[in-house]
């Protein structure tokens, strides 16, 4: 049995009364499930952002290093790339769902051609542009969230929520959602 203070007189009170034996006053609670409920998602969707904003940083820091690399004028052509591998989106999905090291196994690093329904085209806070790309289904988690190419910006910027598209590009791994870089939108 704890001791805590009365809200009404401050004498202390036992936790488990049912009243205060000074002033009659309820003794103070714990908080409410609402407040807890409110707590736990307010945590996740923080942590939801940060872990956007994190791939986003991560991608441009990436973005960066490559074009550090490359000599000028000289840019990869699609023939010198090597052929996307075609994977159904649904099943991509899946595999990062059930078990994350082996979806990496099979697709990380590799670059993937899918397709499936546009869920939003935003920007993150390092300015790069990026589609999330799902099943369709509402509150899905994971999608796949494919940072655009630079020469993909006006494709990218003729997309809508709930368009189908086909996308193109390598997989980096799991982080809250499916990261692609370098993107190519297929076809709208």
């Amino acid at each position: 049995m704890a001791l805590v203070k009365c809200k009404q007189c401050g004498s202390d009170v036992a936790s488990n009364a049912a009243a205060c034996p000074k002033c009659g006053a309820p003794p103070p609670r714990g908080p409410s499930a609402l407040k807890v409920t409110f707590l736990v998602l307010g945590g996740l969707f923080s942590l939801c952002f940060f872990g956007t904003c994190m791939a986003g940083a991560i991608g441009s820091a990436n973005k960066g290093a490559s074009r550090t690399g490359a000599t000028s004028g000289s840019s990869p052509s699609a023939a010198s790339r090597p052929p996307p591998k075609d994977v159904e989106i649904r099943s991509l999905l899946s595999e990062y769902a059930d078990n994350e090291v082996r979806a990496d196994a099979n697709f990380k690093n590799h670059v993937i051609q899918t397709a499936g329904v546009v869920d939003d085209v935003k920007k993150d806070i390092m300015n790069s542009v990026y589609i999330t790309v799902g099943t369709g289904r509402q509150f899905e988690i994971p999608q796949v969230q494919c940072f655009v190419a630079d020469n993909q910006l006006n494709k990218a910027a003729n997309l809508s929520k709930g368009s189908r598209v086909r996308v193109r590009g390598r997989v980096q791994g799991l982080m809250m959602n499916v990261l692609v870089k370098d993107c190519e939108i297929v076809d709208l």
